[in-house]
């Protein structure tokens, strides 16, 4: 089954086409950028920008709860929104997906599509040094749904998975810097 014919795939929004240009009078928005989405699938608020509209823009390209959100370039990298991230100007080197059918978990479309076959895919169907896809390529993505429960099962063994690892990685820095503490400590000496 292809990913459109679950789902709804759309670009985010032409930033110039509604940047306000007049500081007087506009509306404020954050923005996800490149750097604002890991390519551990999270997003990091720190890293939004501020964007200034002409007018109130459209929840077509506002991020929502349970939305996914793939980047067109390189390492392709397949976000799902929870209500924290809900509200963020998403600009067009992206898409917005949103689940349509009540047979997928738009957790588990997040996961399959961060897969690395899936990715290989992609890259093998860029054009172009910069490395991006069409956004029809993500539309026409084969995806194979498992029923209801064996989703939650993949999400829920996913999520697990990625909370440990980030953890690791947390307790990898804190180490770092304990170590070069203590070394730094035994140097003065």
């Amino acid at each position: 089954m292809k990913l459109n014919q679950i789902a709804s795939v759309r670009t985010g929004l032409v930033l110039s086409r509604k940047e306000a240009k007049n500081t007087d009078e506009f509306f404020e928005y954050r923005q996800l950028n490149l750097k604002s989405v890991t390519d551990q699938g999270t997003i990091c608020l720190d890293e939004t920008i501020r964007f200034c509209a002409v007018e109130e823009l459209s929840s077509n390209y506002l991020t929502q709860a349970g939305d996914v959100i793939v980047k067109l370039s390189d390492p392709y990298t397949a976000v799902y929104i929870t209500a924290e991230y809900a509200g963020l100007v998403v600009p067009s080197h992206f898409v917005i997906i949103r689940a349509e059918a009540e047979q997928v978990l738009p957790q588990y479309l997040a996961w399959y599509l961060s897969k690395d076959r899936i990715k290989k895919a992609y890259n093998m169907s860029c054009a172009g040094m910069l490395k991006q896809i069409k956004p029809t390529t993500i539309a026409e993505t084969e995806i194979r749904l498992p029923s209801l429960e064996r989703q939650r099962q993949v999400v829920e063994l996913y999520e697990i998975t990625r909370k440990e690892l980030q953890l690791l990685e947390q307790l990898q820095r804190q180490k770092e810097a304990y170590y070069k503490a203590l070394i730094n400590q035994i140097n003065r000496m």
